[in-house]
C-alpha cells in the first residue's frame, strides 16, 4: 500500500435541505512514484501547476520505476498510488500484478522521449563507436570461447582492445544501474540481449532454447569490470575522475556536464532528432501509468495531467521540459497524448 506517504483527506458534512448527506471521501494531493529519470519533470510540472491553480504540490517519489509500478499494480482506492512514472514499458509480470489486484482500469500517457546512453570522460581516450556485441562481451560473466569450440567459457576480456583491435587500449569499467532503475531493464533487454544475440555461436551453445539463451546472455561478470549503481549522482563522479569508466544512464542524467562525452551506439549518436523519432536504437518513452478511477476523489488530478501534456510543457522548442532535458515528441504523438486526457471525466 502507501499507507505513510499519503494524506488522506475526508470531506465530511454535505447538508441539504432534506437532510445530512456525505459526499465521497477525497484526496487534497497527488500521489507519483516511480522512475528517477521522469521524476525531475513531474516535479517541475508540479510546481507550476501548483502555483498556477488552487491545488496541492504533488507528493513524488523517486524510487526507480519498477518500485513505483509497484506500488502503483498494488491495488485499488484512494489510499493507492494516482502514477507511476516510467522509462520503459510495463512487463508481463507487472501486467499480471495489476490484474490479479483490480487494477484494470488505467491508461498510459507518453509525453517525451529518453535515449540511454554510453558516456565516457572527455579526459580518456575517446571511443568513436560501440556496438551492442561488444558492450556484452565486456558485460558477460561468459562469452564463447575466442580460441574457438562451442563451448563458453569466463569472461577473459581485460580491455576494450581485446574485444577488438580497433578499439582503446584501455581497462573495462562498466558503471550500471541497478535493477531499481528502469534503465537497468533496458541494459538488460535491449544491449545485454541484442548484443549477445548477434553472435551466432549462442544460438549454438544454447541450444536454441530461448530461456536458456536469455539467462546466459544476462548474466553479468563479477570480477570488477562491471559495477552496479544506485544513485546517479555517485556513479557520474566516479566517471568524471576515472578517464577509463564508461557508464550507462539517461541522456536527460548528463544534460549540460561539460566533463563527460557520449559514445555512438550501433553507429548512431544520441542526437535529439534521433531519439525523438526512434531512429537511435536505446530510445525509450518517457511514461505516466494513471488510475482512471482516481481521477474522480483525487483533487486536481485531471488538471496536472492538462499541464503535463501542454504545448507550454512538452512542445518543441517552447517546452520548459525539453529546456530540461526531455526530447520533445512529434506533433501528432503530443497531439495524442492531450486527446487521451480530454477524454478522462472531470473530478
Amino acid at each position: 500500500m502507501f499507507e505513510r506517504k499519503l494524506t488522506l483527506v475526508l470531506t465530511m458534512v454535505a447538508i441539504a435541505t432534506t437532510g445530512t448527506t456525505y459526499a465521497e471521501p477525497m484526496r487534497d494531493s497527488i500521489n507519483i512514484a516511480g522512475s528517477s529519470t521522469v521524476s525531475p519533470f513531474t516535479m517541475a510540472v508540479g510546481e507550476r501547476f501548483n502555483k498556477a491553480t488552487q491545488f496541492n504540490l504533488p507528493q513524488i517519489q523517486a524510487i526507480g520505476t519498477g518500485a513505483g509500478l509497484k506500488l502503483f499494480c498494488a491495488g485499488t482506492g484512494i489510499e493507492t498510488l494516482d502514477i507511476a512514472n516510467a522509462v520503459r514499458p510495463m512487463n508481463p509480470a507487472e501486467k499480471e500484478m495489476c490484474e490479479k489486484n483490480g487494477v484494470k482500469d488505467m491508461i498510459e500517457i507518453k509525453f517525451g522521449n529518453v535515449g540511454t546512453v554510453i558516456v565516457q570522460s572527455n579526459a580518456g581516450e575517446k571511443f568513436t563507436n560501440l556496438t551492442r556485441k561488444e558492450l556484452f562481451l565486456a558485460m558477460a560473466k561468459d562469452v564463447p570461447d575466442p580460441k574457438g569450440g562451442a563451448k563458453l567459457v569466463p569472461n577473459p576480456y581485460k580491455t576494450w582492445k581485446d574485444i577488438n583491435p580497433t578499439l582503446p587500449n584501455t581497462q573495462i569499467v562498466m558503471w550500471v544501474p541497478a535493477a531499481i532503475h528502469g534503465t537497468h531493464d533496458i541494459v538488460m533487454n535491449q544491449i545485454m540481449l541484442v548484443g549477445c544475440k548477434q553472435i551466432g555461436s549462442m544460438q549454438t551453445l544454447t541450444a536454441n532454447d530461448p530461456k536458456t539463451l536469455e539467462a546466459a546472455c544476462q548474466n553479468v561478470r563479477k570480477d570488477g569490470a562491471y559495477i552496479e549503481f544506485d544513485k546517479y549522482d555517485m556513479a557520474i563522479k566516479e566517471l568524471e575522475g576515472n578517464p577509463n569508466a564508461l557508464g550507462i544512464m539517461a541522456n536527460t542524467k548528463i544534460e549540460q556536464n561539460l566533463r563527460l562525452i557520449t559514445i555512438p551506439i550501433d553507429g548512431y549518436e544520441p542526437l535529439a532528432s534521433s531519439i525523438a523519432h526512434h531512429v537511435y536504437p536505446l530510445t525509450e518513452s518517457l511514461s505516466l501509468y494513471v488510475k482512471k478511477s482516481n481521477i474522480h476523489v483525487v483533487k486536481g488530478l485531471k488538471e496536472y495531467l492538462t499541464e503535463l501534456t501542454s504545448e507550454e510543457a512538452i512542445g518543441t522548442n517552447r517546452g520548459y521540459l525539453g529546456k530540461m532535458g526531455m526530447v520533445t515528441l512529434p506533433l501528432t504523438d503530443r497531439k495524442q497524448a492531450r486527446a487521451s486526457i480530454a477524454e478522462l471525466p472531470g473530478n
